[in-house]
């Protein structure tokens, strides 16, 4: 979704006296093109609720967003699937002198309001996906889910790369 945001940087005059200088969307997004370490998170639409409001020479804007994702479990590849819900703020400038990264600099004054979502949905993204804080994962000679119970070909459970702690205990 493209927002003109040309009436809010101009603050309040560019308004009728109704709208109090802001704009408000609430829409769904699709995002299940999204590929994320080959799986297609987003299993269903994300419900985007945004609000911008105008100051001269700015524009504040707030948004709450609400999805499902679905990724395999980093430990035994078993399917996990969790709600969440994620509120954003940023502040809108045409043009800023400094790169701090504290603006996002809107130079054509429109706004790709889906780019911006996708992007902070990305960067809030957890580094590992687990079914479980305890997932035992898979045994790395048969590929059982060690979750489910040991397996029968004697592989140990424990890491081979951590047996050195293990003898240090």
């Amino acid at each position: 979704m493209e927002i003109d945001l040309r009436k809010l940087f101009q603050g309040e005059d560019g308004f009728d006296r109704n709208s109090n200088g802001v704009i408000e969307r609430q829409y769904e997004l699709d995002l299940s093109g999204v590929e994320l370490g080959g799986a297609k998170p987003f299993c269903a639409p994300v419900r985007v609720r945004a609000r911008l409001r105008g100051f001269a020479g700015s524009v504040e804007l707030f948004a709450r967003v609400e999805y499902t994702m679905s990724m395999p479990c980093d430990r035994c590849a078993e399917p996990v699937t969790r709600e969440y819900t994620k509120e954003f703020s940023h502040t809108l400038v045409r043009e800023s002198r400094e790169d701090t990264g504290e603006f996002i600099t809107v130079p054509d004054e429109r706004l790709d309001l889906d780019a911006l979502v996708l992007e902070d949905l990305l960067m809030d993204m957890p580094g590992q996906y687990l079914c479980r804080e305890d997932c035992k994962g898979l045994c790395p000679s048969c590929g059982k889910n060690w979750n489910e119970g040991p397996c029968k070909c004697g592989a140990p459970q424990v890491d081979p790369r951590l047996e050195v702690l293990r003898q240090l205990l």
